[in-house]
């Protein structure tokens, strides 16, 4: 089979009307399992952020079933003058289909896991909700980059957010 190596371009901004802008670089190890890899940062409060995650298929995408999957993750981020350490978890459901002849895949995603504060050494519990759609980018080279939009809403210790992400698949 293939390997499928996406980049992503990240784009959000923030309740605090923040922008920010990060990479992902994604590897397929295999059919059930993607590693992937995440560098950024943002205006004032969110200063940087890199992390690393292990997506683990559990459900297969077929006609009749939705994709079901669990992303582990540890992330590191600075924010304002605090640093802090983020390790969890985030299942995820997928199920693509078409509309008016273009793929759409719409998901939606519960990340969740505990924040350490490396300044108040704080432990924190957070969670919040995901939700979006990726779809291939109409008229520009429709196997190779897609479009996603997603909003995050703050469940909590978490942050809201609005996210565009171009990625670009080498086959």
């Amino acid at each position: 089979f293939p390997v499928t190596i996406p980049y992503s371009f990240l784009c959000y901004m923030s309740q605090r009307n923040e922008l920010g802008a990060g990479i992902r670089y994604s590897h397929q190890i295999n059919q059930a399992r993607m590693l992937d890899f995440t560098v950024g940062g943002g205006q004032e409060s969110r200063k940087s952020h890199a992390g690393v995650g292990l997506d683990f298929e559990l459900l297969k995408e077929d006609i009749h079933q939705p994709r079901l999957s669990v992303k582990s993750f540890f992330q590191q981020q600075k924010f304002n003058s605090e640093r802090f350490n983020l390790v969890g978890f985030g299942p995820t459901l997928r199920k693509g289909f078409s509309v008016y002849g273009q793929e759409l895949f719409p998901y939606v995603s519960v990340p969740m896991g505990i924040r350490v504060n490396h300044v108040t050494d704080e432990f924190v519990y957070f969670s919040s909700v995901t939700v979006g759609a990726s779809m291939p980018l109409p008229l520009i080279n429709r196997d190779r980059m897609l479009l996603s939009l997603e909003g995050n809403t703050n469940l909590g210790a978490s942050s809201d957010y609005i996210g565009f992400l171009i990625s670009w698949i080498w086959k």
